[in-house]
């Protein structure tokens, strides 16, 4: 359990969904602006979104890397907070990913197909594992410096 930062996980899975959900309004507010769906009535803006991102293999793929890098900065924040088992509190921010999407899973709202949702489920705190991975090297290569520097 002492492998464990609280702080780090929360922080880093909260950096995760917010960080996705800001990159994805210039994508939204592109969609909205060029398919007309702003003349649509506020209650069915949402579905109409969804279904134009869905119609374009591009901006679904532009939303899926944006939400992967934003994974792999969630488990990033959670390694630089946590200064202690980097790679695993990376993996661990990913709670509010796995949750959301086993929430989707088993409420019938996922935006995939379910086998391609169950299938995903592991990516988000792989993702956040690399940041972890990615914070680890980082502070080995200032180590390493700092003894080159010191010799």
């Amino acid at each position: 359990m002492r492998r464990i930062s609280i702080t780090g996980v929360l922080t880093g899975g909260v950096v995760d969904i917010v960080a996705t959900n800001v990159a994805a309004i210039p994508i939204v507010g592109y969609v909205i602006a060029t398919s007309g769906i702003g003349n649509l009535p506020k209650t069915q803006q949402t579905a109409a979104v969804m279904v134009a991102i869905k119609a374009s293999v591009g901006l679904y793929l532009t939303l899926g890397v944006l939400g992967a890098l934003c994974s792999v900065l969630g488990g990033y924040v959670a390694a630089v907070l946590a200064r202690r088992a980097e790679v695993f509190n990376g993996a661990l921010s990913a709670y509010l990913c796995v949750g959301f999407g086993l929430w989707t899973l088993l409420v019938g709202q996922g935006q995939l197909p379910t086998w391609l949702g169950i299938l995903l489920l592991p990516l988000s705190p792989a993702l956040g594992a690399l940041g972890g991975y990615l914070r680890t090297e980082q502070v080995r290569r200032r180590a390493g410096a700092a003894a080159t520097g010191a010799a």
